[in-house]
This record gives structure tokens, C-alpha cells and sequence, in this order.
């Protein structure tokens, strides 16, 4: 048994039918026109942005030797956010008398443009066994 149309069925089926080509037209250009326009002003506002480790990516230290944290640099929509960048990873570990090994010091931010990015510094203090190997591997990855 045929199903019979509601009244707004109809009434959109009529209002579909009645468009008129050059509407349909228009609409479109309109929208590739607003998603020019957007893409134009999002590259316009993060143009400068960055999100940079300052200093080296890797530093290696001898034993007994003090490391102090260069920290990073972050320009978030043309706005430098730096203060907000939250340092965790191995980072307490360096503080006093580290002993020999690999460390990773993770930078991260709270923030609309950044929120899934961080950076990694690695410090390597004295001569762990398996260092250059480390190194190697994080060169393969830039």
C-alpha cells in the first residue's frame, strides 16, 4: 500500500522543484566565496604562529655537569603564550646530580591552535649505552 505525503513533504517537494537554477548557483558560489575568504583570514591570523624548542633539540652533558632548561618559545593567533607552556617528561630528574642516562623533557600547551602539538628536548648525560642509536632514530624522524 502507497504511503501518502504529509503536507510539509509537499510543501518542500514543491519549494525544491520551484528553485530556480540560478539560485542553486549563486548559493554555491557564495559558499566556495565564504570558504576562500576563511581559509584567507585563518592564514592570515597564524601566519607568524610557531611553536619552537629554544636552543638544541638534543644536548649532551657529562657527569656532574648542571643543565639549565632553555625553555620554548609560543606565538599562538599573532599572541606569544610561552608562559602557559606546561614542561614535564623527565624534568625533575635534572635537577640535582643526574645520573647517566637519556632524558626527555615534553613541552605542552593548553591552547586552541597548539592543543595536540608538543615538543620534545632530549638531554643525554654521560655515555648510556644505547644513546647513538637514540639519536639516529630521532633524526629519521624529521
Amino acid at each position: 500500500m502507497a504511503r501518502r505525503k504529509s503536507e510539509v513533504q509537499k510543501a518542500a517537494e514543491s519549494a525544491v522543484k520551484k528553485t530556480h537554477p540560478a539560485t542553486i548557483i549563486l548559493a554555491v558560489l557564495f559558499f566556495l566565496i565564504g570558504c576562500a575568504g576563511g581559509v584567507f583570514a585563518s592564514m592570515t591570523l597564524t601566519k607568524n604562529d610557531r611553536f619552537d624548542l629554544n636552543g638544541e633539540k638534543v644536548i649532551r652533558l657529562q657527569m656532574g655537569e648542571s643543565y639549565t632548561e632553555q625553555g620554548v618559545t609560543v606565538i599562538s593567533f599573532g599572541k606569544d603564550v610561552s608562559d602557559k607552556a606546561v614542561r614535564g617528561g623527565d624534568a625533575d630528574s635534572l635537577k640535582e646530580g643526574a645520573e647517566e642516562g637519556i632524558y626527555q623533557i615534553v613541552y605542552t600547551i593548553d591552547d586552541l591552535r597548539w592543543g595536540d602539538f608538543q615538543r620534545v628536548r632530549v638531554v643525554i648525560v654521560g655515555d648510556p649505552e644505547g644513546a647513538d642509536e637514540f639519536i639516529a632514530s630521532l633524526e629519521k624522524e624529521v
